[in-house]
């Protein structure tokens, strides 16, 4: 009689094992597989089909976080891997942010954005799967970050695009607001007793605060910064799939109040535009709109942004970009959910 608890201990376990293996994959990690396979290659590299098949620093960065986000250790260390060997070439452990298939890097100034997306997919891999190797290799780019990318701004300390081509001879500085990853900086804020972190938050959400253009008051795609905040001369006036990213960040960050989700909304539903499609691009100096609809991913990123469920891209959705978007802003909701 003894023996019966045993058996249907292990009865119940095997029922346990079966269930688990005939458990079928969610709608988000089908989504992922689909990514995977669309824009991943088997040796790691993201591929931006959008962009004539390069790969770059923000899209490993990109393909990174999903890695850690979905579980999947083994895609983590091909990317990881690939974009050491091509991408990790300069003299320092920033990447160098352009890759062809035909002639390798083409560009070895880095992004910054792109640094900071893999240096925070780093620290969560190394706290996910226990890897110190991780975690010391997200350290020595938060090391270059701190000595290379940022400069000083009006008492502001602001995060420069790449390390080189972004001042002017007359010390105007050309930003991009987007590259503010304000999940990241707090991450970074909690692992690395520099100061820097909470300075960039606070200049990201001051230039948010402030930078704002045209009917709708919306941020730009990229800035300038002399003895006041422009619009930069050398870049298009526009809100547009560059800028998206700035209110998604500030949301998965916890920082976008109702009061400037409100400023998205309403550009969006204006009775006065008469549009009846979302458009992904605003012009900020004539306050006209693109004749065409906004893609899945920056519409999966405006009802994150209006706080409505966020939508997957479909199976049939073949854009890296906005397939990212949409991947990104669903982790997006459900981390600042859970938070």
């Amino acid at each position: 009689m003894a023996k019966y608890p045993n058996m249907i201990r292990s009865l119940l376990l095997l029922f346990l094992l079966l269930s688990g293996c005939n458990q079928q994959p969610t709608p988000a990690q089908n989504s992922w597989h689909t990514f995977k396979q669309e824009f991943i290659s088997l040796e790691g590299r993201v591929i931006d089909n959008g962009n004539e098949g390069i790969s770059h620093s923000e899209g490993q960065g990109y393909g990174l976080l999903l890695s850690v986000y979905f579980n999947d250790p083994k895609s983590f260390a091909t990317l990881w891997a690939w974009s050491v060997t091509h991408l990790q070439t300069r003299n320092d452990h920033l990447f160098s942010w352009k890759y062809t298939t035909k002639q390798g890097v083409t560009d070895k100034n880095n992004a910054s954005d792109g640094d900071i997306l893999i240096a925070w997919a780093l620290l969560q891999a190394s706290q996910k799967w226990n890897n110190p190797d991780y975690q010391q290799a997200a350290n020595n780019i938060l090391r270059d970050i701190r000595n290379k990318l940022t400069t000083n701004w009006h008492g502001h300390k602001i995060i420069m695009p790449a390390e080189q081509g972004f001042i002017s001879e007359s010390n105007k500085l050309t930003v991009n607001l987007s590259y503010w990853v304000f999940p990241a900086l707090q991450e970074f804020a909690r692992v690395d007793k520099s100061p820097l972190w909470q300075e960039l938050i606070n200049s990201g959400l001051y230039l948010f605060n402030t930078a704002k253009f045209g009917q709708w008051q919306l941020p730009a795609d990229w800035l300038q910064l002399g003895d006041t905040i422009t619009l930069s001369p050398d870049k298009p006036p526009v809100f547009g799939y560059e800028a998206i990213r700035i209110p998604l960040y500030l949301s998965w960050a916890k920082l976008l109040t109702p009061d400037k989700r409100e400023i998205f909304t309403t550009y969006a539903h204006d009775s006065k535009t008469q549009l009846n499609y979302l458009s992904p691009k605003v012009n900020l100096l004539n306050n006209s709109f693109t004749k065409y609809p906004a893609s899945t991913g920056f519409s999966s990123t405006y009802q994150l942004i209006a706080n409505k469920p966020v939508n997957l891209p479909p199976p049939q959705n073949k854009d890296y970009y906005s397939h990212s978007l949409a991947l990104l802003s669903f982790i997006a909701k459900k981390q600042s959910a859970s938070q």
